[in-house]
């Protein structure tokens, strides 16, 4: 299994593509009977609405996720206005895997990817009562953080925050072993 991410910014393919199955994300997100997201009668008048910035905004970072070559997902990295100044460098404001390709470290790996994509401070928020998506976010920040992070839950939202870190080239060269080190 190979699991790699594209950035969709410029890949009009890719933007048709999340376009096509955002509406599955929405439905998603609306199991948890939350009333934060729209019902899907909404969705053709209010499309733009919802996509609006994924691809025109340049704090905005859209990716497809890739399962051995194919689309299998999708993903998006906000960075936040410099003003007000907010506690984090990255939030991860959109995250989906289609359901077949669930359950098979798919999203586990995509996530690693970003994570090592935009070293800094991160933020991702759940709602609450979405509990597949807190299981899944709690391993796997673990997993990357080594258990350093922190958790605190307001307004019914779960809010994960932690930093990960690109290991330097320089740090690495001096673990491989051409260098002898």
């Amino acid at each position: 299994m190979s699991v790699s991410i594209r950035d969709a910014r410029n890949a009009p393919r890719d933007r048709e593509w999340i376009r096509a199955v955002y509406r599955g994300y929405l439905a998603d997100l609306s199991t948890s009977r939350t009333g934060l997201f729209p019902v899907l009668g909404e969705w053709d008048a209010r499309e733009d609405e919802f996509l609006s910035g994924w691809f025109t905004d340049t704090g905005s970072h859209p990716f497809v996720i890739l399962l051995n070559g194919e689309r299998a997902g999708f993903a998006r990295v906000a960075r936040p206005p410099l003003f007000p100044r907010v506690p984090y460098d990255y939030r991860m404001s959109e995250f989906f895997v289609e359901p077949a390709a669930r359950r098979r470290g798919v999203g586990a790996s995509a996530a690693a990817l970003l994570f090592h994509r935009f070293s800094g401070d991160w933020e991702v928020i759940e709602d609450e009562r979405n509990r597949p998506a807190l299981q899944f976010w709690r391993r796997v920040i673990a997993v990357q953080t080594g258990g350093r992070y922190t958790e605190t839950r307001a307004g019914g939202e779960i809010r994960h925050r932690f930093r990960t870190e690109v290991p330097h080239l320089s740090r690495e060269r001096e673990r491989s072993p051409q260098s002898g080190g």
